[in-house]
């Protein structure tokens, strides 16, 4: 291995807090199989995050130059630690779409039984397209689809009996459970969640409208200028309840009734809405800017060598805030640090990383492993998704994606597994070496960088501590940090690594 050198950056205290650390050499660790101690160092977690939620990186919004010397200082990290560049080096730059505006070409228009001659909707008035929405043209026959949701656990399929294949579909926001995060659908209430379900079922456009049961006040949202999740691949708007009753004004229905019903009974309502054909024209403008993922790896070793373990975590946040920022209060401008979000995955990767190389799973044959700090995740996973197209190693080499994605509030114990679903081997794995017992909620796709490589077909699982209330708020501050839990979890993931590297796949 790489002799261990101090770089300039990994100076003063936060230096001091690091080598203590990693200075000392251990011996090789045990078998894997076996109950082994990893040594993580909360000092140096606490250092990393200090570093990466300071005021004087502004937030670390994507595209500033807080951001840029975030990924300085990981790189640094990296390389003090002596990890290898990836192939093409340490730094994959890409561009992204920064802003986003409403052109001039947006357009909504329908024909029912009652009214043969198209009735067009206004922009900005009666629809608004959203952030996330693709520009496009479509035209179709209308579908209701309930909450667009299909759920296994627990059982609810909004599409069971419908075929909504070159169809728009029409939808409520949130769930039949509420809007809380922690509502038994709780995953399900992301607009990309939404729209991958709808897409995938072969699915147009999408028609949003918030109920009166989520939201009394019938008003657009803001469109924002820099959308906070993937670009939806098909046409995505947002309706008020008296644009969306008009189109289903002949089949006598509302909003209001539907979503009444639907809370009640949890009993999917979905048809098509029979005789509405709808024309949607959505337009939208980007701005681009650059970011760049931050890539090292350990090499493998023996027959694995070429084959690939990937563990990555975001390091931007939302900068000052701001309208259409993403932030939670919105109309305070103030320094988002993003402690838990994501400066806390970002310390336990680079934690996990000084360990597994000071001590290489294994004692022969072992996968390589690529550690990914990605860029521009906050406005859209769009790091992660460049690394995931643009892999430096062929993408049938990679076994497995490890994400972490706010790991800094552990709380009752509590550790969300998101893309459990992706591959058996996580139940199988993770009880074992769950040594600290902490209490595993496994769950389906979720959302975070690790879908940029589930839409690959790679088995790939998100680690997190779960949303709080200062979630997109200026008050995330490094002192909120669990510094024994995000220890807790560091341990699980660099065991759970260890496996991974050696198994047989």
């Amino acid at each position: 291995m790489t002799a261990i050198k101090p770089v300039p950056l990994l100076g003063g205290l936060f230096g001091l807090l690091l080598l203590a650390g990693c200075a000392k050499r251990r011996e090789p660790a045990p078998e894997i199989a076996r109950p082994a101690a990893v040594a993580l160092s909360p000092q140096a977690l606490l250092a990393h995050a200090q570093y990466l939620a300071a005021d004087s990186l502004a937030g670390r919004r994507a595209g500033t130059a807080g951001e840029m010397q975030a990924a300085e200082y990981i790189r640094d990290t990296f390389r003090h630690y002596g990890l290898e560049p990836a192939p093409g080096g340490y730094f994959q730059p890409f561009s992204f779409p920064d802003f986003v505006t409403l052109g001039d070409g947006n357009a909504l228009k329908f024909t029912t039984p009652d009214h043969h001659s198209p009735v067009a909707l206004a922009p900005n008035h009666d629809f608004r397209p959203l952030g996330i929405s693709s520009s496009g043209k479509v035209s179709g026959p209308l579908v209701f689809v309930g909450y667009g949701i299909h759920s296994t656990d627990p059982a609810y399929n909004d599409y069971a009996g419908v075929n909504v294949s070159g169809k728009l579909v029409l939808m409520l926001t949130e769930t039949p459970a509420g809007s809380s995060a922690t509502s038994p659908f709780g995953e399900h209430r992301d607009l990309s969640v939404k729209a991958l379900a709808a897409r995938l079922r072969g699915a147009v456009a999408v028609l949003l409208v918030t109920g009166p049961a989520d939201n009394q006040q019938d008003q657009l949202p803001l469109l924002r200028s820099r959308s906070t999740a993937p670009e939806a691949g098909l046409p995505m708007v947002h309706l008020t309840r008296r644009a969306a009753d008009s189109l289903l004004a002949a089949e006598h229905l509302t909003i209001a009734q539907l979503q009444q019903e639907l809370n009640r009974s949890r009993l999917p309502l979905s048809h098509i809405v029979t005789g509405v054909t709808v024309n949607l024209t959505t337009d939208l403008r980007q701005e681009q800017a650059t970011s760049r993922n931050v890539l090292a790896v350990l090499p493998g070793s023996g027959q694995l060598r070429r084959q690939w373990v990937l563990l990555g975590a975001h390091y931007d946040h939302l900068g000052l805030g701001g309208p259409g920022s993403g932030s939670a209060v919105p109309q305070r401008s103030a320094v988002h640090n993003g402690a838990d979000d994501n400066a806390s995955g970002v310390a336990v990767m680079l934690e996990v990383a000084r360990y597994l190389a000071e001590h290489p799973p294994g004692n022969g044959d072992r996968r390589s492993i690529m550690f990914q700090a990605f860029g521009a995740g906050e406005p859209g996973l769009y790091g992660s998704a460049h690394a995931a197209a643009n892999l430096p190693v062929p993408m049938d080499d990679v076994a497995a994606m490890l994400n972490l994605d706010m790991v800094g509030r552990l709380d009752s114990a509590v550790l969300v597994l998101s893309g459990a679903n992706s591959s058996p081997l996580w139940r199988e794995l993770l009880p074992a070496l769950n040594h600290a017992g902490l209490r595993l909620q496994y769950g389906a796709s979720g959302t975070g960088d690790h879908q940029s490589f589930l839409r690959l077909q790679i088995p790939a699982l998100s680690l997190s501590t779960g949303r709080h209330q200062q979630y997109h708020h200026p008050d995330d501050d490094v002192q909120r940090l669990n510094l024994k839990g995000m220890q807790l979890v560091g341990q699980l993931v660099a065991r759970l690594v260890q496996r991974l590297a050696v198994i047989p796949l």
